[in-house]
């Protein structure tokens, strides 16, 4: 299940957020609105998460 995961440093006001569960192009469109609700990051990196290839199920017909 996708889960946008938020930790804020009390002390500098810094917020981290990193987003699980979600891969590929879904991620970049996640990622676009949290920037406009929270503002450009000062860092941005994506996980292996982000690289990885969506399961394609493959669905076999006979004739």
């Amino acid at each position: 299940m996708p889960e946008i995961e938020f930790t804020i440093d009390t002390e500098t006001g810094k917020c981290e957020t990193e987003i699980k569960g979600i891969q590929g192009a879904a991620c970049e469109k996640a990622a676009k609105e949290l920037k406009q609700l929270l503002g450009t990051p000062t860092v941005d990196k994506k996980t292996k998460e982000f690289y990885a290839k969506p399961e394609i199920k493959q669905q076999i017909r006979g004739k």
